[in-house]
């Protein structure tokens, strides 16, 4: 596969569109957008595809089950804090203010 090729970027109504070329092309009809915050480039990323694939994948990856110890395994909610909620009530009481 090529590294790098020129695509057109035209515009269609007030969406912008860009033309792939073959061997950069998606498989899927959707992706993913972001843009990079050091180079400002966009990228644009396929999903990972159907669920069958991402199983097989964490099947062909042979993750031991001992790849979390118990207490990373902990899923009860955290515990409750109250001088965090007064911290964070206090935020919220000061944005509603603001507008």
């Amino acid at each position: 596969m090529e590294k790098t090729a020129k695509a057109r970027v035209f515009m269609s109504g007030r969406s912008q569109h860009v033309t792939i070329p073959q061997p950069f092309r998606f498989r899927s009809s959707a992706v993913s957008i972001r843009r990079d915050p050091h180079s400002g480039d966009v990228i644009l990323s396929e999903g990972p595809g159907p669920w069958s694939e991402t199983f097989a994948a964490l099947d062909a990856a042979n993750v031991p089950d001992d790849f979390l110890s118990l207490r990373e395994r902990d899923r009860r909610p955290p515990a409750r804090r109250s001088a965090l909620d007064d911290l964070f009530a206090v935020k919220s009481v000061s944005r509603r203010k603001r507008k």
